[in-house]
């Protein structure tokens, strides 16, 4: 009968602390409102300042993502991240790229939409959190510039870069309040990636919540498909997620 009585235990136990690990599970999705700044230069052409030349600025884009924590310590636990980033510009200007020359009303879109897929391992779990791992960020892009003056430029490029990636998160007792931070960085050579989020959390008792924060990115790429680039997109954002 005792055998019995702890082997019921140690399941219920056993059961109970997969179930615990399961619950660091989260989903949210977020609105970012950040400004383009830097240069991009296509083929031989000269450098064009994203700001003074193309005339772009600010524009709404968004993010989602998600994670689950696992029961399994010397396996590290996931994390997805979608970026979704397109942004259009118009500008009275006489530009070249990539051997064309435009003139007069020079519209341009850019796109660079990431992935990121993150394995990290929690090395502190209570009312500080503190996570360390790698991100493989895959950016798909494409850039269009357009006038009436010439032939239009469709040049599409992508990259995948692993990261070094660490977050902390440090939570204020009896208030539903916290304050966390990641960062995922690169630089090799002449080229540099980093996507640094700071931001204020607010949790329901039920799992829903609501982040307010900034988001700042450095894309520095030497050449991709015959493109160099130095981009900077920073900007706040605000987001729903839940947590169970």
């Amino acid at each position: 009968m005792n055998k019995k009585i702890i082997l019921s235990t140690l399941l219920v136990a056993t059961f109970h602390t997969l179930n615990a690990d399961f619950l660091g599970a989260e989903a949210g999705y977020a609105i970012w409102n950040p400004s383009l700044s830097g240069t991009i230069k296509g083929g031989t052409s000269g450098e064009l300042d994203i700001q003074k030349d193309l005339g772009f600025s600010s524009s709404n884009n968004s993010f989602f993502w998600a994670y689950l924590d696992h029961p399994i310590p010397l396996l590290p636990n996931i994390k997805i991240q979608q970026t979704n980033y397109t942004t259009e510009a118009s500008k009275n200007k006489t530009v070249s790229f990539f051997g064309n020359e435009y003139e007069g009303k020079v519209t341009s879109e850019l796109t660079l939409n990431q992935t990121d897929i993150i394995a990290y391992w929690r090395i502190l779990d209570n009312w500080v959190n503190f996570d360390i791992g790698i991100d493989i960020k895959n950016i798909s892009a494409n850039i269009k510039i357009n006038s009436a003056s010439a032939s239009s430029t469709n040049k599409d490029f992508s990259v995948a870069v692993p990261m070094i990636y660490a977050k902390a998160r440090f939570d204020l007792p009896f208030s539903g309040l916290s304050i966390e931070a990641d960062i995922a960085k690169v630089s090799y050579g002449e080229n540099e990636l980093s996507d640094i989020k700071a931001a204020i959390v607010y949790e329901f008792d039920m799992g829903l919540g609501t982040t307010i924060g900034m988001r700042n990115q450095k894309i520095v790429i030497e050449d991709v498909s015959d493109i160099a680039a130095d981009i900077q997109i920073s900007g706040a954002y605000a987001s729903v997620f839940y947590h169970f």
